[in-house]
């Protein structure tokens, strides 16, 4: 068995970027940085390189450069929006530019396969924040001046670990660890076992700060783990990241520390065919088309809708074992839900207050009533049972959208599935290859587990 030394020094040294990929990328940070300045707008003050590109904490595998168009200050918020998209689609014209959303729009395309991002940011002052990325080119300057090259390579060796098991960005079809996040960590712990071993005795309200913790953050900000920015301590990183992936990150470091190998660095080559033709049976699906639309809100559209249907099922006492939202981002969309039963008994009981609570049986007798076929006491607690209008979990699933579509005017993933939708069980069609795919990464989630 390696050691989690030998381990990191493997993964580190495959993860330091060729020289040839470097040159390729500083030629193309230059020509999109004159292609910004081309724009010829008095109201850009300056641009400025940042991310991890600039930081030396990119990985060959997962590259892009960040551009940040600094604009002058005293720009009103809906001018700047409107400059920072002028600006991005001139300067990426050549290469089918598109819109992204943070805390407000910006511009992505790719460069010979190098992903682009090109933000409006106000040139201001440390603190004197306007929009939130403002804060970046200060996050550059900071890690420039902190991260030698032994903690650039132990940044780039936690990406890769938390890249493996699907939590490394803090895009909302992730909501995991940032590059930002890996390079915080790693400047206060100073490696990555360090980090890892932190992880793996993480205790609640965990508070992580360059500084010493200030234990009013507890009250401040309340999320799983609360990471606090280095230059802007009203800011904690840690919000962005899911309990999810928290979880994930907390078992792995155990698990990796426990037995150390570099198959936690690679995604697993193991066939999950048989798992879904297990649990196929147990999955109820709704399969859509989706209009085209920023992958940003689209996976927080589908994400809500995801939970707002599984609560109305869970009210309606379906136990939903998991659940999983899954798209293309181009065309189609899928909700899956692992669920213990397909169908519910036809008769529904119903478990009241103890006789005692006078109002609260009154009330309780009152509620079921009409729709009780028998209303009984029970070890001094009232009970009734009624008959269930539907029992399939196709059905209610059907009355769930339909309720929805006919709420109001309905938009995003409603206006989606009013166009036309489809709700089945696993086991009942031969599954397309857009559907298997959803079903293999919901399998594959917290695979590291079963290593």
């Amino acid at each position: 068995m390696n050691s989690i030394d030998e381990v990191t020094r493997m993964i580190s040294e495959s993860s330091f970027p060729p020289k040839s990929k470097q040159n390729e990328l500083e030629k193309i940070s230059k020509a999109i940085q004159k292609g910004i300045m081309n724009f010829n707008d008095k109201r850009i003050l300056k641009v400025i390189v940042g991310g991890s590109f600039a930081k030396g904490t990119w990985l060959e595998i997962d590259t892009d450069i960040d551009f940040f168009v600094m604009i002058e200050p005293t720009v009103e918020r809906n001018e700047f929006e409107e400059l920072g998209k002028s600006v991005g689609f001139h300067a990426l014209k050549k290469y089918s530019p598109y819109l992204r959303y943070s805390e407000h729009p910006y511009v992505e395309g790719k460069v010979d396969g190098i992903r682009i991002n090109i933000v409006p940011c106000y040139k201001v002052q440390l603190s004197k924040w306007k929009s939130a990325a403002d804060r970046s080119p200060f996050h550059t300057i900071f890690m420039e001046t902190k991260l030698n090259e032994f903690l650039k390579s132990e940044v780039r060796v936690l990406k890769r670990f938390l890249k493996s098991i699907g939590i490394y960005g803090s895009q909302i079809s992730v909501s995991g660890f940032s590059g930002y996040v890996t390079e915080v960590l790693i400047l206060k712990y100073g490696s990555f076992r360090n980090v890892l071993q932190t992880f793996a005795e993480l205790t609640p309200n965990y508070i992580v700060s360059l500084e010493s913790p200030d234990q009013s953050a507890i009250e401040k900000f309340r999320s799983p783990i609360i990471i606090i920015d280095p230059i802007d301590s009203n800011r904690n990183l840690g919000a962005a990241i899911s309990a999810e992936c928290l979880a994930k990150f907390v078992l792995a470091s155990r698990l990796f520390l426990k037995a150390p190998s570099t198959k936690f660095f690679m995604k697993s080559s193991r066939s999950n065919t048989k798992i879904i033709s297990d649990i196929k049976s147990n999955l109820l699906i709704i399969d859509f088309k989706i209009q085209l639309r920023s992958p940003d809100i689209l996976w927080g559209q589908l994400k809500k809708k995801l939970t707002s249907i599984s609560k109305q099922l869970a009210n309606a006492r379906f136990e939903i074992i998991k659940k999983f939202c899954f798209t293309d981002e181009q065309e189609q969309a899928a909700f899956i839900f692992m669920i213990k039963y397909t169908n519910l008994p036809k008769i529904n009981l119903n478990v009241g207050p103890k006789i005692f609570l006078k109002n609260e049986t009154d009330s309780f007798i009152k509620k079921r009533g009409e729709k009780s076929i028998m209303t009984w006491t029970d070890d001094m607690t009232i009970v009734s049972i009624e008959e269930r209008e539907k029992t399939s979990i196709k059905e209610h699933t059907n009355q769930i959208i339909q309720n929805d579509i006919e709420s109001g005017r309905p938009i995003g993933i409603s206006l989606d599935l009013k166009n036309g939708y489809s709700i089945y069980i696993g086991n009942e069609k031969k599954l397309s290859s857009f559907i298997y795919s959803a079903i293999n990464h919901m399998v594959r989630d917290g695979e590291f587990i079963r290593q």
